[in-house]
């Protein structure tokens, strides 16, 4: 393999595929990123089995075929060339990197040992605007569990039907439901997605107007953007019944400033910490009261709201409404409630693009 580059198209595909790599692995071999000269292109590989990045970059072909070097050391080597042009070729047993007129040598790995990556993916798909998709995840995967002994829910249920795509994200405090349009669907299908795939995948959008397309084949998923593909395995599993969590009917509605009442929980935040982020709302009429009280100290604010029915006293985890509200960009919400041990849900002032359900924490009123 020899073969000529620019040390800044290098680099930058470098950092993309790295993030295949496992932080922890005791397989040495998924440390690596895999190199393929072929033609008038170095593809770059990285996967540790759940996911794979591969990245193609124009290059000058002198000679063709690959090896496979430590990832980590790679990059930071070709980060510190990015200004150069740069000449990779096999030496032995290593792979050497001249520039300028310098070189450096780096230890390559038994290749036959690498994961080999199946790109033939093509039963489901389903087409949306860049955008579109960056919000449906940015507006969910933050409510996937974190908890290894529940490995269902560290991914998002993807539903595609009628159009339109449901993405539902939960982790058995808190749910997250987002909607939106499609450009083009195969049919209605289902499947569920790791959190950290998904996030991998809008880090590679870069263009909102431009389309992206997700396939999806039984245990697999593809997605192909500006000569990167990203593979994932999919979750295996039942999930929860969302539907059935949600209440159909409330005693009391809140309409209420987003930006209001985000700020004032934030503030009454700063002194939660002291009660495992405990915060208080008492709603009445023309008015919620945001309250924390902790050794570290106390705080009450009143923010005005627009009150429907019964009024409540109910407490909550200050953190699982601050995650929400930052990414809602509407300028008022509602907040539904039933009591104060009732779950708590937050819809859009008009339409159904998004809703979120949170469980209260218990308190004594008295």
């Amino acid at each position: 393999m020899k073969l000529l580059c620019e040390g800044l198209d290098l680099s930058n595909a470098i950092l993309k595929v790295i993030k295949a790599i496992s932080a922890k692995t005791p397989n040495e071999i998924l440390e690596c990123i895999k190199l393929t000269a072929k033609g008038d292109y170095l593809t770059l590989l990285a996967t540790d089995t759940e996911i794979a990045i591969e990245k193609t970059i124009r290059a000058e072909i002198l000679e063709e075929g690959e090896c496979l070097v430590q990832g980590k050391l790679f990059s930071e080597l070709i980060k510190k060339l990015e200004e150069e042009q740069l000449e990779l070729s096999l030496d032995g047993n290593a792979l050497k990197v001249r520039y300028s007129e310098s070189e450096g040598h780096i230890q390559t790995k038994e290749i036959e040992d690498y994961p080999s990556i199946n790109k033939n993916i093509s039963e489901s798909s389903f087409t949306m605007s860049q955008k579109d998709f960056k919000d449906l995840i940015g507006m969910t995967a933050f409510s996937c569990s974190q908890d290894d002994g529940r490995p269902i829910l560290k991914g998002c249920k993807i539903e595609v039907e009628e159009g339109r795509v449901i993405c539902v994200a939960l982790d058995g405090f808190r749910l997250a439901v987002c909607r939106r349009e499609l450009a083009h669907s195969t049919g209605n299908f289902s499947a569920i997605v790791p959190s950290r795939t998904l996030v991998e995948i809008t880090r590679l959008l870069e263009r909102d107007e431009d389309m992206v397309t997700v396939v999806i084949q039984k245990n697999m998923l593809m997605v192909e953007v500006s000569s990167t593909v990203l593979i994932s395995r999919l979750l295996e599993g039942e999930y929860l019944n969302y539907k059935q969590i949600v209440p159909v009917e409330f005693l009391t509605r809140i309409r209420v400033s987003r930006e209001q009442l985000l700020n004032s929980i934030e503030r009454a935040a700063i002194v939660a910490r002291g009660m495992k982020n405990l915060i208080k709302f008492d709603v009445k009429e023309g008015s919620v009261t945001v309250s924390a009280n902790s050794e570290l100290g106390k705080v009450e604010e009143k923010v005005l709201v627009n009150l429907e029915g019964r009024e409540v006293v109910i407490a909550f985890n200050s953190k699982y409404l601050t995650d929400i509200l930052r990414v809602i960009e509407d300028e008022f919400v509602y907040i539904y409630l039933n009591s104060s041990i009732a779950p708590c849900v937050i819809k859009p002032f008009s339409g159904d693009e998004y809703l979120y359900l949170i469980l209260p924490i218990r308190i004594n009123n008295n």
